[in-house]
């Protein structure tokens, strides 16, 4: 491995924990915000997906125009603003928007970092999107426990816009990924129509994912009655079993276990154990938990496990086309599920909200193996 190609990957899992921070800090610090501000703040999930979706569907404009690197630092950029702005929020219009500025920039940086990856990827680009998505999730396992421990001073938080400004810091330097050059002049559809059972995958598992991490401190906070502070340690519970389960895939994916089985078996287990959750919410709150924790684990290596053989069926070139429009699907399902389930079931702890999730999430696997078996069909007769 070369100086520059080392260079990129160190900037690759710089920004990537960037992602980790954000990806955890709304969540983790919604309880205390409430309590602070005195009104209901969860329709700030649904504005961080928003955000995330338009920076995604922004990305790919700015990725035929400009390298990666640079909307990596917009990206990261932006997210540091976004967090000290929901850090000294004193109402629910500021720190709504803070959310959704948060999501534009997280959008920009993973649409642009996929990108990136399967650039600078040594054969399948899904060993290295496991170990990058296993960053984030270590880093968002972190953040929560030092929103716990400053819930009583949340505009000091903003100290953690320091992770997304040391990538900007590593990323301006010359650190050559992608070029501009490499990116088609212009979208190429027909190589998403062949990916659509991904396209249809992705928001399905964004959505059930987002229902766990984006109400990751509310669930425990109602379902147990415990303190804001505490219930914040939900989110980083949440990551660490998210860290578990992308770097065990890793792990399985270095020993050649193929990505359609993990996928396969830990989404099928998943969507089993979500339905237990919501037949044991009300009788028994902590089995339920115990339940949600294993759905996490499962899902955990979904989302780069999926994107990452989407993106291995495709040239870079053609990847750097239609991997915003892939990762836009995603964002699309983690707006509009968690939406869904606010509007049939009105509260993240209901058992409604595990049934729908359940649902969702059994339908994943029908669709990643009906790719499986459309690859090999197109290899066969090819």
């Amino acid at each position: 491995m070369n100086d520059d190609v080392r260079r990129a990957r160190t900037g690759l899992f710089s920004a990537f924990a960037g992602l980790g921070v954000t990806a955890a800090f709304v969540p983790a610090i919604l309880p205390s915000a409430e309590r602070a501000i005195g009104a209901d703040l969860s329709a700030a999930i649904p504005a961080l997906f928003a955000g995330l979706l338009v920076g995604v569907l922004v990305s790919g404009p700015l990725l035929m125009r400009r390298p990666p690197r640079t909307v990596l630092i917009l990206g990261s950029a932006l997210q540091a603003a976004a967090i000290i702005a929901v850090s000294v929020a004193g109402g629910p219009s500021l720190f709504i928007a803070a959310a959704a500025v948060a999501g534009f920039g997280f959008g920009l940086v993973e649409a642009s970092g996929s990108v990136a990856a399967k650039s600078v990827a040594v054969g399948s680009a899904t060993g290295l999107l496991s170990a990058l998505l296993g960053t984030v999730a270590v880093c968002a396992a972190v953040t929560p426990l030092l929103v716990a421990l400053g819930s009583d001073a949340r505009p000091a938080l903003g100290f953690l816009a320091v992770v997304p400004l040391v990538s900007v810091v590593m990323l301006a330097g010359p650190t050559p990924a992608v070029s501009v050059a490499e990116a088609p002049a212009h979208r190429d559809v027909r190589g998403l129509l062949v990916l659509l059972p991904f396209a249809v995958a992705l928001p399905l598992y964004v959505g059930v994912e987002t229902v766990l991490s984006g109400w990751s401190a509310v669930i425990p906070e109602r379902i147990l009655e415990v303190d804001p502070a505490l219930a914040a340690l939900g989110t980083s519970a949440f990551w660490t079993l998210m860290a578990v389960g992308r770097f065990g895939a890793a792990a399985l994916r270095r020993a050649s276990v193929s990505p359609i089985v993990i996928l396969a078996a830990a989404t099928s287990g998943a969507a089993v154990l979500m339905a237990a959750a919501g037949m044991l919410v009300g009788s028994e709150p902590v089995w339920a938990l115990i339940a949600l924790a294993a759905v996490v684990v499962l899902l955990a290596p979904s989302y780069g496990l999926i994107l990452g053989v989407a993106l291995d069926r495709l040239d870079p070139a053609r990847s750097a086309a239609v991997t915003g429009a892939l990762v836009a699907c995603g964002a699309v399902g983690g707006t509009f599920v968690p939406t869904l389930i606010l509007l049939v079931g009105r509260d993240p702890a209901s058992s409604t909200t595990f049934f729908v999730s359940a649902a969702l999430c059994a339908l994943v696997p029908v669709l990643v193996l009906i790719a499986a078996r459309s690859h090999v069909t197109a290899t066969t007769t090819g």
